[in-house]
Order: C-alpha cells, then structure tokens, then sequence
C-alpha cells in the first residue's frame, strides 16, 4: 500500500516586504507525522495553519496557532496521527505567519518613551493619534522634519528589520511600497516602527541592540509622503493585523510625561 503526502505553502506577512525567517517542516512517524518549526528571527512568531488531511487526526485540532521562540529550531507544533490503520493517508497545509506574539496583549503601558531625535531640538506633530489625513483609526504620530534630520531610539530594544534602498515618494497609498523604515522589537513585546526614511538612511542593522536614545538613522521624504517627516508607530503584531498603541513620551527637560498632541510643538532637553 502507498503513502501519499502533498505539501503546499503559503506565506503571509503584514509588516514587511520580505518573508519572515521561518521554516515549517515536518518528520514521518510509524502512525503520522510530526510538524515542527524553525525561527530564525530575533522576536517571537506567530503561525497559523491550516491542514487538508485524509485519514489523519490533528492533535489540538486545526487552524491553531502557534507561537515560536526566537532563534529556535525544531519546535513542536502538532502531530498528525493515523485514523483508520491499514488505510491510506496524506495531508496538505498553507500557513500564515508574522513577527510577535498573536495572543499576548500584555505590555508595559506605563513605559516612558523618549522623543525621537536628539537634545536641544524641537519638532511639531503634524499629524498625531487618529488624525485625518493617513493615520484614520490608527495611534500613529508624523513629526515635520527636515531631510536628514537625526532620528534617535524612543526605546531600547533589537532590531529586527531595515529597508533603505527606495527613494521614491508620492502622495497615494500606492507608494507605500516604496516605504523606508526601521523595525525595533522591545522588551515587553510591543514594537516601534520608524518610517520615510532617506535613502541609505539607517545606521543600524537587522540584529542590533539600541539603547533609549541612541542614534538609528536620518529622516527623509520617501515612500508615501508628500514631504519631509518621520512616521512613528507603537503597536503590538497580530497574525493579521496591527494594533497601535497610545504612548506617552518625555517633554521638555524630561519631567513631564504626556500624549502628544497633533500640531503642537515639542522641545527635548534632555
């Protein structure tokens, strides 16, 4: 009698434009298989699949999912145990994945975030938390800076993604794509997302660990922009979807701590 196993994959990922380092893969055996999963990436994984199976049972049942370690291989996800014995079985999957924990909500909404550029300057929010040009239902703020401008750390954490190749910008969504921007993981799984970035723009690289406050990169007008600013976000990563976070920053000489306020101007002294 024959044994039949189809495999098919899918990515999905939200964040960024490359497929995040994730491996599915799975080991035969006497009554199934065994699927387990590699991440190399720098933050945890989230990952759903969905398996078609012919007489094969799956533990925890189907369209689960699993959270990764980072940097770790050959993790347990499920098995897929024979039925029927004697009769034929296989199975196929597509699964989705993408960066964070799917189903931690948990994170520090206390934290005291920094401004993002350095001492002795002041920037305006120009758009701020749900404004109404691009940020509709979004906790994002847009900072009017000059191109070049010093882009510093709001938090410490590694980063885990940089694209600074474009150089290209417009004023509609379609430009998007052509978005440069930092990626940084933080401690309590929340991420900060630097964009519009100069060409060549970025000073840090994929797997480096920043400080609050440190250097990372230089403002630009490139992507979907229609002029010189950085886009900030704060959120936490679902399979699917972002959740954007409300976040309260230092002001003047670093003793108070407020929301920014779209249109208002903000001085770091600190």
């Amino acid at each position: 009698m024959k044994f039949y196993t189809l495999l098919i994959i899918i990515f999905i990922t939200t964040i960024c434009s490359a497929e995040p380092a994730v491996k599915i893969y799975y080991e035969q055996i006497e009554n199934g298989y065994i699927i387990y999963a590699d991440n190399q990436e720098l933050c945890p994984m989230s990952i759903k699949i969905d398996f078609t199976t012919k007489n094969l049972n799956i533990d925890g049942g189907n369209n689960n999912i699993y959270i990764i370690d980072p940097i770790k291989k050959r993790q347990l996800l499920t098995k897929l145990t024979v039925s029927k014995k004697g009769k034929a079985y296989k199975f196929s999957y597509k699964y989705w994945s993408n960066y964070g924990n799917h189903n931690s909500d948990n994170y520090n909404t206390d934290f005291a975030y920094s401004l993002p550029f350095p001492s002795s300057n002041t920037f305006k929010v120009y758009q701020g938390y749900n404004g109404d040009f691009s940020h509709q239902k979004e906790n994002a703020l847009d900072f009017t800076m000059p191109i070049g401008t010093k882009i510093t750390a709001i938090r410490e954490g590694i980063v885990i993604n940089v694209v600074e190749s474009n150089s290209k910008n417009c004023g509609k969504e379609e430009c998007k794509k052509y978005n440069n921007f930092i990626i940084i993981y933080h401690p309590d799984g929340t991420f900060a997302e630097y964009t519009h970035l100069k060409r060549s723009g970025s000073i840090v690289k994929i797997g480096d660990k920043v400080k609050q406050g440190e250097l990372i990169g230089y403002s630009g007008n490139v992507g979907w922009s229609t002029g010189p600013h950085l886009h900030l976000v704060v959120y936490l990563q679902k399979l699917m979807k972002r959740e954007t976070i409300k976040t309260k920053f230092k002001t003047g000489n670093g003793e108070k701590l407020e929301y920014l306020t779209e249109k208002e101007e903000y001085f770091r002294n600190y």
